[in-house]
């Protein structure tokens, strides 16, 4: 289970397929700010109107890291 993060930044666009989410994130390993461009699915789109976290890997440090958006 990796650490958690706040993102620093997020944008949701939303179509009738599904939503694109772009986040920013600082990693609590490495400290190096990234990115995370995610697909979310049509039958999941409802999540994204709330609070949600995705699990991603630091493209830095290789690190497992849970983002938080809210």
């Amino acid at each position: 289970m990796g650490k958690r993060t706040i993102a620093t930044n997020f944008d949701v666009s939303k179509d009738a397929t599904g939503g694109l989410v772009n986040l920013n994130y600082t990693c609590p390993y490495c400290h190096y700010e990234n990115y995370e461009l995610i697909f979310i699915g049509a039958a999941n789109m409802d999540k994204l109107d709330n609070d949600f976290e995705t699990d991603q890997v630091c493209k830095i440090c290789g690190r497992d890291v849970i983002i938080e958006c809210r």
